[in-house]
């Protein structure tokens, strides 16, 4: 088994994968650049020519890992692309959408008949059910995130790879929590996202309570709040958690305007209410009311309506894509409402390094950010507004990771979907116990374990470490502070071996409060060839 990056190993955006497995080779998701228009907003497409797909999965529908496929089909028009029948459902929306904004900007990625033939290749596939008809074998579970999303274990010649999609390990009021197998299932591989690699994540429900805190505070002094949101679940979240909280009086009741793709988005979530959590149906059932079309919830239909929401003084919620401020109509009413410092922008989802959000939360308050103008170029907009960022991601955070990672107990680590700090982050705690790669795109990566742990910090051979390991499982280590010299002191019990630790300079990792992991980050070089030799020794025995 081999792993190939056409996209989305060190970035997060042209998320595309390829398997190629012995009995022919899987593809999985193929995505865009946001922010970026053409050719260069696509994967290493033409690496397929070299090595065609047998099969293709579609992990889900968000722009980054959709709106390549009709390039995909163009090239194999007979390719099958399995995936969930919510996201069937929702891919049709943001393909059509990448249509008409990649035409409007001069570069159209595909025709409309390219589009049509591309959802006609789809192939709805519950949860749970294993698809063996082109030799290897796949699986789809539930891996959080977004409605319909899945990540995918893939089985071929006895081995397997665990592929976890994009993740998220904690419940939403529009989805549920990835799901995980109740025992250590383990796997020869697993291929992890890494969004969010560096980062353990503040509490959602205190973010919950600071965000409706937040926009509480601009309604109440009279001020509108822009909410730039990826129109594809975070905005169907956002809507929820307003509804509830005016519905509840944590918020005064004013008009929730939804805008731009937000709008047909949060159409279909209601037309797919039988696949979301149990507790909205509940509610659904005993109201009579729609979900997210109730209460004081406008959709926006057109340029006239939003030039009334603008020309209006009473306060007001917009919810509008894109998300990062790259295009849509979230930069129409930001360049309206950054200038006045009695609105808020309040951003609550990832922006990559070169987008205008993150420009924005860099800014100091009354700088200039750059925002889209409608006719395809920037211009410089005074922010004199309330800025601020909510965490309420879709992605996992680094505990939420290493967690999953180690239900699956793998022996091959590759981290994907990351920028490059997130990534070497969580590949510098992954890599005392598994073989980590950091596939470069278009590199192929053999699924094997190595037997490599380029940051083991354990000084004894294999022989040694599995007899040491009951012995020393319940010793008890002290760790103090000494202040004089500004130190951690860690006092070892005299029974243990002092062979387990190995002569050099070590860092301490904490996680959640927990004394997590030594590590030796350099070796005395002296100590380190004693080692080799002793091991070079048992391996030369008889018995070796």
């Amino acid at each position: 088994m081999q792993f190939i990056g056409l996209g989305g190993t060190d970035e997060v955006g042209a998320s595309s994968y390829l398997y190629l497995l012995k009995e022919g080779n899987l593809l999985i998701d193929a995505g865009l650049r946001p922010g970026q228009v053409g050719e260069a907003g696509l994967p290493k497409l033409e690496i397929l020519g070299e090595h065609p797909p047998t099969a293709m999965v579609l992990t889900h529908a968000h722009l980054d890992h959709v709106a390549g496929l009709p390039v995909v089909i163009r090239r194999f028009p007979d390719l099958q692309i399995y995936c969930t029948e919510a996201t069937a459902r929702i891919a049709g929306l943001v393909l059509a959408d990448t249509l008409k904004v990649s035409t409007e900007q001069g570069f159209p990625m595909f025709t409309p008949g390219e589009l049509k033939r591309t959802l006609e290749r789809f192939q709805p596939l519950p949860y749970f059910d294993r698809v063996s008809d082109h030799g290897f074998a796949f699986t789809l579970f539930p891996s959080g995130h977004l409605l319909g999303a899945a990540s995918v274990m893939i089985e071929s010649g006895g081995r397997s790879v665990f592929h976890t999609g994009d993740v998220s390990n904690v419940d939403t009021p529009v989805v549920n929590a990835a799901w995980l197998p109740e025992q250590v299932t383990p796997v020869d591989a697993v291929v992890s996202e890494s969004t969010y690699g560096d980062t353990l994540l503040p509490s959602r429900k205190e973010q919950v309570r600071t965000f409706v805190a937040a926009i509480g505070e601009t309604l109440r002094g009279g001020g509108k709040v822009l909410i730039p949101s990826f129109a594809l679940g975070r905005a169907q979240e956002i809507t929820q958690i307003l509804q509830t909280s005016m519905a509840s009086g944590l918020l005064p009741s004013v008009p929730l305007y939804l805008d731009g793709l937000t709008r047909q988005m949060t159409q279909t979530y209601e037309e797919l209410l039988p696949l979301l959590p149990q507790a909205l149906q509940n509610r659904r059932k005993s109201s009579g009311q729609p979900i997210f079309l109730g209460g004081t919830v406008t959709l926006v239909g057109d340029r006239r309506d939003r030039e009334r929401i603008l020309a209006s003084d009473g306060p007001a919620v917009v919810v509008a894509s894109s998300g990062m401020l790259h295009a849509g109509a979230s930069p129409i009413y930001a360049r309206a409402w950054l200038p006045e410092a009695s609105n808020a922008l309040f951003v609550v989802g990832y922006q990559d390094a070169e987008s205008p959000g993150r420009r924005l939360l860099e800014l100091q308050q009354g700088g200039d950010v750059l925002l889209p103008n409608g006719r395809g170029g920037r211009e410089p907009v005074p922010a004199y507004a309330r800025v601020e960022r909510f965490y309420l991601s879709a992605h996992a955070d680094q505990g939420g990771l290493l967690g999953m990672i180690a239900r699956y107990r793998p022996g091959k680590i590759l981290l994907t979907h990351g920028d490059v700090r997130p990534r070497n982050t969580l590949a510098g705690y992954l890599d005392t116990r598994h073989d980590v790669a950091l596939p470069k795109a278009g590199e192929v990566v053999t699924l094997r374990d190595s037997g490599r742990r380029r940051g083991g910090f354990l000084n004894t051979t294999p022989k040694k470490l599995e007899a040491l390991k009951e012995r020393h499982a319940r010793g008890k280590v002290d760790v103090q502070y000494d202040a004089e010299r500004h130190a951690l002191v860690i006092e070892l019990p005299k029974s243990l071996d002092a062979s387990l630790f190995g002569e050099g300079e070590y860092t301490l990792e904490v996680l959640r409060g927990k004394l997590s992991r030594l590590k030796l980050k350099e070796r005395d070089q002296d100590t380190l060839a004693g080692q080799q030799l002793e091991e070079e020794s048992e391996t030369s025995s008889p018995q070796a």
